[in-house]
């Protein structure tokens, strides 16, 4: 990892453990691509979560927007997550 990542990370579990109180939902936000695969790749992350996914696709359906809801532990399965779904080529993470 480099040093930026690392100091992006680092500084986001700093952010994290002072907003919430573990454990607690977490709002996720991405935007990706209107296709399927990248769609199905998303989905697939949060599989194993008891987690509420809402989508609204751009107005030329050309993007899809997706929030995701999530209870988790700690910051740590947060940073976990986003690490996780950056593997998506193309994803904005929000």
């Amino acid at each position: 990892m480099s040093k930026k990542s690392e100091s992006f990370y680092n500084n986001l579990s700093v952010k994290l453990n002072e907003i919430h109180h573990w454990p607690t939902n977490y709002v996720f936000k991405f935007i990706i691509e209107n296709k399927k695969e990248k769609i199905d790749q998303l989905k697939s992350e949060f599989l194993e979560f008891n987690s509420k996914i809402t989508k609204k696709f751009s107005s030329k359906n050309k993007y899809v927007s997706f929030t995701i809801i999530v209870r988790l532990n700690s910051a740590n399965e947060v940073i976990k997550k986003y690490k996780e779904v950056s593997k998506i080529e193309g994803i904005i993470s929000l």
